[in-house]
């Protein structure tokens, strides 16, 4: 049975969107691991913060937990045009928790996917640019839903599928 990560940046719509596609990927026989960033509460990333309180073991069960698995669907809302800060603390935190700081993306698949109240195209394209500086393999399919556009389940288990495939190889 393949197995793929599903990390949610919201406790709203996109947690909702979360536990759709975790569905449709179970329906496609695949293990998820859905992990709600809002939900570890990690401290606001700071290199003061790491020194007086070292790396939170959170942070790294977050990064060990990202280290086993070889593919992603990230799922966030669009903050001010860009991701928002709960996803970004938690790729700091995971970064600053690995051997060297690329280790927990360099080279997995990823797939992008947002509900948004308003475009989410800018938000998917910082998530983009953040993830393939990791290293990662963005999937060129997107998942943008919003209160008008409702989620399209054959093209979403289309992104699922190419996950396990492409994690494959």
């Amino acid at each position: 049975m393949s197995k793929i990560g599903i990390l949610v940046a919201s406790a709203n719509n996109n947690r909702k969107l979360g536990d759709k596609l975790k569905e449709l990927a179970e329906s496609l026989s695949c293990e998820v691991e859905l992990i709600n960033l809002v939900d570890l509460d990690l401290p606001l990333y700071s290199t003061i913060e790491e020194e007086r309180n070292g790396i939170p073991e959170t942070a790294l069960d977050l990064a060990n937990t990202i280290l086993d698995l070889k593919a992603f669907i990230v799922i966030a809302p669009e903050y001010n045009g860009v991701m928002p800060p709960v996803l970004n603390n938690a790729m700091a935190w995971t970064s600053r928790s690995t051997k060297d700081w690329r280790d927990a993306f360099n080279e997995k698949v990823v797939g992008l996917a947002t509900h948004s109240g308003g475009g989410g195209a800018k938000g998917l394209q910082a998530m983009r640019i953040m993830f393939q500086h990791l290293g990662a393999n963005i999937l060129a399919r997107e998942i943008l839903t919003t209160y008008e556009k409702q989620l399209n389940e054959d093209a979403s288990k289309n992104m699922i599928e190419q996950l396990v495939k492409l994690s494959k190889v």
